[in-house]
């Protein structure tokens, strides 16, 4: 694979989805990591906090902090884990659904215009690919691999 054309793929595809991603968050006053939270949540309801970090590969405090804010907001609530009451289960409220059913509606618009030339043929085999690489991805541990890469470029 030509590194450089993935490279300016994925710059320009992240910038065009994360500028009208912001755009569709201003009316909720929401920013990217927050609609990333919800729509976990909202996938997974009462998964736990610990289950987020790992999905989001972000550090506890940004999850936190995230999460504090959306309770704040209205669109999660936390609740303590019967079974072990130092862990809280996250659980999304009406708000969070009606939220994240508009957000699915948004992606799939932005979905049926970027891939809008490819026949349905073509649209299987990148959804196989990229489960494929979603798979890999669940596997990386991305601290060990961050450490890796920046001491490969230290060298």
């Amino acid at each position: 694979m030509d590194s450089k054309s993935f490279l300016h793929f994925e710059i320009g595809f992240y910038r065009l989805k994360r500028r009208l991603l912001q755009e569709f968050l201003k009316p909720y006053n929401l920013k990217n990591f927050d609609s990333l939270l919800i729509a976990i949540v909202a996938a997974k309801p009462g998964c736990s906090q610990g289950a987020i970090i790992n999905h989001v590969m972000a550090d506890e405090a940004s999850v936190a902090r995230g999460l504090r804010h959306l309770e704040n907001q209205g669109f999660i609530i936390r609740r303590e884990d019967p079974n072990n009451h130092r862990k809280k289960l996250v659980y999304p409220t009406q708000q969070a659904e009606q939220f994240y059913q508009a957000l699915n509606n948004f992606l799939d618009n932005w979905n049926q215009i970027i891939f809008s030339d490819l026949t349905p043929q073509e649209l299987q085999t990148l959804d196989q690919l990229i489960s494929r690489i979603e798979e890999n991805l669940k596997q990386v541990d991305y601290r060990q691999l961050l450490a890796d890469l920046t001491q490969s470029t230290k060298k």
